[in-house]
């Protein structure tokens, strides 16, 4: 009888200590891409607006499968950093298959946070991931 009921004891303290797991930062869920990116022209009476950034819920191939976007411009102002976040990889295809000159992109889960800042800060001086990004919940 006192195995069964310490088997019982050892099995509700597992059950009990496995809801209490950490919870991810939600700048590190979901697929995400760093990106240096021209501005494109926004059409007559717009402003230039970031490439592969979705105007609004209808634009472009890749605007539904954008769950959040965050962008900054860069010093010459004549290029954006921004960070996409999608569901999953196959959603960002359009903007990871982009092999324009221009464009430097950076796969969030594949580069270190050092690989990413000091590429970037040639772009923009005192770029930090920790003041970028957006968060999803």
């Amino acid at each position: 009888m006192a195995v069964p009921r310490r088997l019982l004891m050892i099995l509700l303290f597992i059950a009990a200590a496995l809801p209490a797991q950490r919870r991810v930062d939600p700048k590190n869920s979901y697929y995400r891409i760093i990106a240096v990116v021209p501005l494109v022209p926004g059409g007559p009476g717009k402003p230039s607006w970031p490439k592969h950034v979705p105007t609004d819920s209808s634009t472009g191939p890749s605007a539904p499968a954008i769950i959040a976007f965050a962008c900054e411009p860069t010093d010459d102002g004549k290029h954006a950093i921004i960070e996409l976040v999608a569901p999953n990889r196959a959603a960002l295809a359009d903007v990871l298959s982009d092999k324009s000159p221009d464009v430097l992109i950076f796969e969030k889960s594949a580069f270190g946070r050092q690989q990413i800042e000091s590429a970037v800060r040639a772009f923009r001086k005192n770029f930090s991931l920790s003041n970028f990004g957006v968060a999803v919940q």
